[in-house]
């Protein structure tokens, strides 16, 4: 898995850490179906989950057939 560094500046300033992220896409729900992103060739997913008393979500890139995962942003939803 990797993350884009928008990924990491927006872990860090909502102070959500690598252990969050990962849960967010263990445990997490799509809310919203797969859409395509022009800036990959596959589509983008944004899976939410409450986690360590926020409600976060993780939006990801996944590029078929590579099985890895590109971690675009991550936003606490409980702010909006």
């Amino acid at each position: 898995m990797a993350f884009v560094k928008h990924a990491w500046g927006q872990m860090r300033a909502r102070h959500v850490n690598q252990a969050m992220v990962m849960e967010v896409l263990r445990m997490g729900r799509m809310h919203i179906p797969p859409e395509p992103d022009i800036r990959f060739s596959g589509l983008k997913c944004r899976m939410e989950h409450f986690v360590s008393g926020m409600n976060v979500a993780v939006v990801v890139a996944v590029e078929y057939p590579g099985p890895d995962l590109t971690v675009v942003t991550v936003i606490d939803i409980t702010k909006g």
